[in-house]
């Protein structure tokens, strides 16, 4: 894992971002209501099964490292991506799609995520160059309402991301090491391009990548903060156990193929006319 660590460098973003405000962080109420909120804003079923008979899981995945790829090229807030991707779920959840489609999406889901989570949105012209021009400007236009409609206008969604700062918080150790944040931050990124953690909540995802980040840097008291933040967030911490190993195998294997993915680049359009092409790599990951 060390050499997923080694590359990670913190974006720097040309606009305003805000600093954390330490009375939401100690206030338990926020973490209270986020873990109310957040099964209103996930993918209600698998849409693999029930919904897409076009779309299958290796797709997502390269649509989504494609969407990572233009955030951290253009140096997103952390934010923009992970509420891409539940737009992205939601909308499948809601509405059939054709796998050439699945970019023009990905493309729609990141437009409407950076304008309501940064202050400089991505705009269509970029997305549309980062298609390759595989994908309209008009046809991002009126996806976009399409997108909006089909989500009943809820654009304000819970992610593991929300959940990150506030079980820090919980562990004093963890909240004055910025470098287990900077970890879990990469590693539910990563989780979010997975299909298999589509309908995992959040808050589990979030104490997932926590810990495997504890883990990674070898804290012997990883157990014992395991089941500290799964407290938090009303979960069984032996029921977390695997997801903390499914995270690391996903961070292992993204280490496995970083050298190479580092010559690689986000612009090209993707083609699913041959089911037997295979995903994309993805390059460094820097948050």
């Amino acid at each position: 894992m060390e050499e997923l660590y080694c590359a990670e460098v913190p974006a720097c973003s040309e606009g305003p971002i805000a600093l954390q405000d330490p009375v939401l962080l100690h206030d338990s109420r926020v973490l209270t209501n986020l873990l109310q909120l957040q099964p209103f804003t996930m993918p209600a079923q698998n849409y693999f099964k029930h919904i897409q008979s076009d779309i299958q899981p290796y797709m997502r995945k390269v649509v989504t490292r494609w969407m990572l790829d233009v955030c951290e090229e253009q140096a997103c807030e952390d934010q923009v991506f992970a509420v891409a991707i539940n737009f992205l779920d939601r909308f499948l959840c809601a509405c059939v799609v054709q796998r050439t489609q699945l970019q023009l999406l990905g493309a729609v889901c990141l437009l409407l995520a950076s304008k309501l989570r940064q202050c400089r949105p991505l705009s269509i012209e970029l997305l549309a160059y980062y298609t390759d021009y595989s994908v309209g400007v008009q046809e991002i236009k009126s996806w976009e309402l399409l997108l909006v409609s089909k989500l009943g206008w809820d654009l304000s969604p819970v992610t593991a991301g929300d959940f990150v700062d506030h079980l820090l918080n919980r562990v004093p150790v963890l909240a004055r090491e910025p470098i287990v944040r900077r970890h879990a931050t990469t590693f539910v990124a990563l989780a979010a391009t997975e299909p298999e953690f589509v309908q995992v909540e959040p808050s589990a995802v979030a104490v997932a990548s926590i810990v495997a980040a504890v883990r990674g840097l070898n804290v012997a008291e990883w157990a014992a903060i395991l089941s500290s933040l799964a407290d938090a967030v009303n979960l069984d911490a032996h029921a977390l156990q695997p997801i903390v190993e499914q995270i690391e195998m996903v961070v292992e294997k993204e280490t496995a193929i970083l050298p190479e993915s580092m010559h690689q680049q986000p612009t090209s359009p993707m083609e699913f006319f041959d089911g037997n092409e295979t995903p994309t790599d993805l390059t460094d990951i820097h948050f």
